[in-house]
């Protein structure tokens, strides 16, 4: 495995999505219906046809990523779900005859990666119907998506009948619908539930500065292509984050817009800008003495564990001759820094690393507000998450 592969791997997750959904025949048939009517083959769905009047989750995923943010969020958010809270584990190579190498740098590594389960799990579980999609373009102008989400909820109605229904969105995902809410005279909407959306802008649009490179990277690089384009059918026209920015034209245009008084919004957000730790792996000092005290206690154990006829693993890297296997090779971890580090941008020392609780927050008296200690990946995909979504949605089903 070269080098650059083995980052790959440490880093970003390349597998094939892993989930489920509850679908009957007749839920399969509208579904390609759907995506048929639309010239589509991505939209996924458990809702069906006959429960017309009934609430509809439709979930919009945030910029770069795609609907596996709701369906397997490992790979929407390409494998940076990671347990920055807790340390890893020392690492017990057995006992040996000769120390090992005093200052050898063995591997380096990420903090562990999460897996967590999908929203859609959540719906299912709670017997509520979703529809998710990926954007055809998770780059570029904000309204091309705008103009997809339109065409989205047009179809649900022409193939679904009346649907009441609920927006859950991530990140850019929320100014979409924000923006969508603003220019249509008449919506089924009747809730928008946003995690992690900069409504007052963020920083990243700083990332402006790369679009011309990151476009050649994004469509020529195999696995670069892999993590945001799975399924090899979206495209890229454009890459830009200026409409991102703090007071941008469609920044100013989306707060002077208000809020509309037949939908509710609710907005959460991040207050944890962390994503990982990074470590070198190295010998414990221990190692490097002659311990035969401890070697003749631990063989015993070993002719013990064995006489029971216990599991090799619990044995086998105890020595099984003290006199000479009196090194005790162990390494541990060693933290070389910390994604992100403390510096002053309002997003990270008062946000979730991508977006301010200030901007993730609309100003208005009858938004109803959450902050979770989550950064801007994890925001969408914990526990905590799902409970808001839940809750949120029981609230309608119950007016």
């Amino acid at each position: 495995m070269s080098l650059a592969q083995g980052i790959v791997d440490k880093a970003f997750t390349n597998r094939n999505p892993e989930y489920s959904k509850i679908q009957s025949r007749a839920v399969k048939k509208a579904e390609i219906e759907i995506n048929e009517f639309l010239n589509r083959n991505d939209i996924e769905t458990t809702a069906n046809p006959q429960n017309q009047g009934n609430i509809l989750v439709v979930f919009i995923h945030g910029y770069s990523s795609s609907k596996y943010n709701w369906l397997d969020p490992d790979i929407g958010n390409l494998g940076w779900i990671k347990d920055y809270t807790s340390e890893p584990v020392s690492i017990d190579f057995g006992w040996h005859t000769i120390p090992p190498p005093m200052f050898l740098v063995m591997d380096w590594s990420l903090s562990r990666r999460l897996a967590p389960k999908g929203a859609s799990l959540v719906m299912d579980k709670n017997e509520i119907e979703w529809l998710t999609y990926s954007q055809k373009s998770p780059f570029g102008k904000i309204e091309d998506s705008v103009i997809e989400l339109f065409e989205i909820l047009k179809a649900i109605k022409r193939v679904y009948g009346h649907r009441r229904i609920i927006l859950i969105a991530h990140s850019r995902g929320g100014l979409i619908s924000k923006k969508y809410l603003d220019l249509a005279d008449k919506t089924t909407v009747e809730k928008l539930i946003t995690f992690g959306t900069p409504f007052g802008g963020t920083f990243l649009s700083a990332l402006d500065l790369l679009r011309i490179p990151s476009k050649y990277f994004l469509k020529r690089i195999r696995w670069i292509r892999k993590l945001w384009d799975l399924s090899q059918d979206r495209h890229i026209d454009d890459i830009s984050t200026k409409q991102m920015s703090p007071n941008s034209e469609f920044i100013n245009e989306l707060i002077k817009m208000g809020c509309r008084d037949d939908v509710k919004y609710v907005n959460v957000a991040g207050s944890c800008s962390h994503i990982s730790n990074v470590y070198t792996w190295q010998w414990q000092f221990s190692s490097l003495k002659i311990n035969p005290k401890l070697a003749l206690e631990k063989s015993i154990e070993r002719e013990k564990l064995v006489a029971e006829k216990k599991n090799p693993i619990e044995w086998y890297n105890l020595p099984n001759n003290p006199k000479f296997q009196v090194y005790n090779w162990k390494l541990s971890p060693r933290k070389i820094f910390e994604i992100y580090p403390k510096i002053g941008l309002k997003e990270i020392l008062q946000g979730d690393g991508a977006v301010s609780i200030h901007s993730a927050l609309l100003p208005n008296p009858n938004v109803k507000h959450y902050i979770l200690h989550k950064n801007h990946m994890e925001i969408s995909c914990c526990e905590e998450a799902y409970e808001i979504m839940i809750r949120e949605i029981k609230e309608c089903i119950k007016d």
